[in-house]
C-alpha cells in the first residue's frame, strides 16, 4: 500500500475535532504506526489474510441466519 493511501486511510480529510476542539492526533499516529507494522506486499500473507476474512464473514453470516437475522455480508 502506498504511503499516501495509507495516510488517507488512517487520517481522513474530514477528521472532526473532539469536544475539547482538537483532533486526537496521538491516537491517529498510533493507529498509523500499527498499520505500518502490519503492512505487507508478500502475496502469501495477503492470500492468508483474505482467506481469514472470508472465513470470518461466512461464519458471521451463518450465525446470523441461524439466529433468524439477515446476513451482514453479501
Amino acid at each position: 500500500m502506498k504511503q499516501q493511501t495509507l495516510d488517507a486511510t488512517i487520517t481522513p480529510p474530514d477528521a472532526q475535532p473532539s469536544n475539547n476542539g482538537s483532533v486526537d492526533t496521538a491516537t491517529l499516529e498510533l493507529l498509523r504506526s500499527w498499520r505500518l507494522q502490519d503492512a505487507t506486499d508478500n502475496p502469501e500473507e495477503v492470500r492468508a489474510a483474505e482467506e481469514e476474512i472470508s472465513a470470518f464473514m461466512k461464519a458471521m453470516n451463518e450465525n446470523r441466519i441461524a439466529a433468524g437475522e439477515p446476513p451482514l455480508y453479501p
